[in-house]
């Protein structure tokens, strides 16, 4: 039997950029699967300004504003620029202080994080691809290089360069709070936990790593720890849905359906709530729970509403086929 639920939407550990999980089952999944880019022969440094400035970069960034002639001034005009909101101009100088200093891993470091801003992580990639060739312990490269092979499933990579960022520099809270999912990934909620902390003492009051201490709990059978965080959670942020799903999780794992819709009517209209909640229901085998709630979401639903309509289809092929 091929089923098919439609939930309005399930999150609950998290990385900076990332979702990470099936609140249900504990299962937890990273999202779609790309592959990096490879690092190609060519310099990343070379193809950069070429993608920006044509065929013959170096003489067209020389005509270009001719007075910088130091690496000194391409940074100062490159930062001026950032803080006016110009990201390309900012580019433009960053690449030009390559020309004084081709393996200036500042410049590069900026370089790929104007790219991420642009939406165009491919790039990004490269360029951290290419500063580790010239610093293979660089913080910055690690970090983004870990984080994108966590998202992309490679969690043996992703150890490697998150524990090399943290090596060099245990402030990095994202390096931090991505080993804390690949430690919850691997069942070894203790160490999750421990890592998410770490995260926390250097981004105090993050409702999503507060979110992930509580999920660990939640995993390790833990429901009053895991309830106090998604409760801290939401005081910093009293409409942050992950911690709202995953308290409301626990309130129906204990029939409290009430309490469960009153959290998802923070964030939604009343016939998604119950939707979601008959969804939960429904995953919990809670059959006859599932069906009441998905009946009263069609009831108040405004306009046809096909989630909960499915939804409830699925729930008879499903609770026929036990």
């Amino acid at each position: 039997m091929n089923l098919t639920f439609r939930f309005c939407s399930i999150a609950c550990i998290v990385l900076p950029v990332l979702s990470a999980c099936t609140p249900a089952t504990g299962q937890q999944s990273l999202g779609k699967i790309e592959t990096l880019p490879p690092v190609k022969a060519k310099s990343t440094i070379q193809t950069t300004k070429q993608k920006r400035y044509g065929d013959s970069p170096d003489s067209l960034l020389n005509t270009l504003d001719p007075d910088v002639t130091s690496i000194e001034k391409a940074f100062e005009k490159a930062q001026q620029a950032e803080e006016e909101g110009k990201s390309d101009r900012a580019l433009f100088y960053y690449v030009k202080a390559l020309q004084f200093e081709p393996k200036n891993t500042q410049a590069l470091e900026q370089i790929a994080a104007i790219h991420q801003q642009n939406n165009k992580p491919e790039l990004a990639l490269k360029i951290y691809q290419d500063i580790l060739q010239i610093d293979k312990n660089n913080v910055t490269a690690n970090e983004n290089l870990g984080l994108n092979y966590l998202k992309n499933r490679f969690q043996q990579q992703a150890q490697q360069h998150l524990e090399l960022a943290v090596t060099q520099d245990s402030s990095r809270w994202k390096a931090q709070n991505g080993l804390g999912v690949i430690a919850d990934l691997n069942k070894k909620y203790d160490a999750a936990i421990g890592y998410y902390q770490k995260a926390l003492a250097n981004n105090s009051g993050s409702p999503m790593i507060l979110n992930n201490i509580g999920y660990s709990y939640y995993l390790k059978g833990d429901e009053k720890n895991a309830r106090n965080y998604f409760n801290q959670a939401l005081s910093f942020d009293n409409q942050y849905q992950r911690a709202i799903y995953n308290l409301a999780l626990i309130e129906i794992k204990h029939l409290q359906y009430p309490a469960a819709i009153t959290l998802f009517n923070r964030i939604m209209p009343p016939h998604e709530s119950y939707n979601n909640v008959g969804y939960i229901c429904m995953l919990n085998r809670q059959y006859e729970a599932a069906e009441n709630y998905f009946r009263q979401a069609i009831q108040e639903s405004p306009t046809y509403f096909p989630k909960a309509e499915e939804n409830l289809e699925q729930l008879k092929a499903l609770w026929n086929g036990d």
